[in-house]
């Protein structure tokens, strides 16, 4: 209804104007405020106002029957011939087909299963709240029984009568020190052993003493030799331990001097390894100074040599005559004096410094 007349719908033009009931506010045309009534708002003097607020102010309808009001006639009009069309498009039983009608049908018992279910009211909330509470509640088991009801059901045995797993941290050592400490290892077990069977043939010893007869002598002696070989088989492996650690060490040693020299030469240091150098067999008695200064000679050796630089020739670098000057700002070139001057000159070079030159062989016979 905007920019229409309230009571005819009129739409409201140029010609058409728009007027204002004194007594409701509501816009009308011309035609549709053509009644005269008091107004109170104005004072009660006479106003144009419309046919409702007519009717109220000149029969005292009360403000409640005047919100009442029915509204305007061509919208009433609007709104039946609308239903009429909706009821002309809707689609009658007798019109559908037997699939239409059975799609129908269940939509319809759908709509019926999807209407909400009465809800409770509060008192048989509470009623069965107090039913609740007082059931008779047994003890909630903690979690060590639950995993030892589980463990019972499952036919394994509880995790409480499992034995506790210590953690292994993850070893960090090096190879050489893996094979140091299995060789500790090794020599004290041979150790244990040792002390073991020391204590056999001492019992044994004693037995054929008391017995007094020949036999005793034999099993003395065995038990000596016995003795001294497994001795001697704990000093050679205890030899070998500490000759394998020096021989590390030695290894090592000479391999981070060998990456330093690396690193000073400008090389990768991580592409050093010792099959680069000789080593010394395990017999040879050479000292760790002298492998070292053996390894360094090594690397000079392997180091590449620079080449010898070329032998400077006094000339000019331009007409090839004897040179004069030695210009810093052109690389170090030698130029005779008219040819720095000229070429200097051509190019506006007048910064470039210069200093004297003197061949090195002056005043020896060509």
């Amino acid at each position: 209804m905007e920019s229409r007349c309230y009571g005819c719908a009129v739409k409201f033009t140029l010609f058409k104007k728009e007027y204002g009931c004194k007594n409701c506010g509501r816009a009308f045309c011309s035609a549709c405020l053509s009644f005269s009534a008091a107004v109170p708002r104005a004072g009660n003097t006479q106003q144009k106002v419309c046919k409702q607020c007519h009717e109220v102010l000149t029969r005292g309808s009360s403000p409640v029957s005047a919100s009442k009001w029915s509204p305007p006639q061509n919208y009433k009009k609007r709104v039946a011939a609308l239903e009429a069309k909706q009821k002309s498009h809707t689609p009658r039983s007798q019109v559908l087909s037997q699939q239409d009608q059975v799609i129908a049908e269940r939509l319809a018992r759908l709509r019926q299963e999807n209407k909400p279910k009465s809800v409770p009211s509060q008192a048989e909330i509470e009623a069965r709240l107090a039913a609740l509470r007082d059931e008779p509640q047994g003890s909630i088991p903690s979690t060590k029984e639950m995993e030892a009801r589980l463990a019972a059901l499952q036919g394994r045995v509880p995790p409480s009568h499992t034995p506790q797993l210590a953690h292994q941290p993850p070893d960090t050592r090096t190879q050489a020190q893996q094979a140091q400490d299995l060789l500790t290892q090794l020599a004290a077990e041979v150790a244990i052993d040792e002390s073991w069977e020391r204590g056999g043939p001492a019992a044994s010893v004693q037995n054929d003493l008391n017995q007094g007869g020949p036999g005793g002598q034999s099993t003395d002696s065995k038990g000596q030799a016995t003795w001294s070989l497994e001795e001697e088989k704990s000093r050679l492996l205890a030899e070998a331990a500490v000759e394998l650690r020096q021989e590390n060490t030695r290894q090592e040693r000479i391999l981070a001097l060998a990456k330093r020299l690396a690193v000073l030469r400008g090389e990768d240091p991580d592409r050093v390894t010792l099959q680069d150098y000789r080593l010394p067999d395990s017999d040879d008695d050479e000292d760790e100074e002298t492998a070292i200064q053996r390894v360094l000679q090594q690397a000079q050796a392997m180091a590449p040599r620079p080449e010898a630089e070329e032998e400077e020739l006094p000339w000019c670098c331009i007409c090839n005559e004897d040179a004069t000057l030695r210009c810093a700002g052109c690389d170090g070139d030698l130029y005779c004096a008219r040819c720095f001057r000229e070429g200097h000159d051509a190019f506006d070079l007048k910064e470039h410094q210069t200093s004297p030159y003197h061949p090195p062989y002056a005043g020896r016979g060509h």
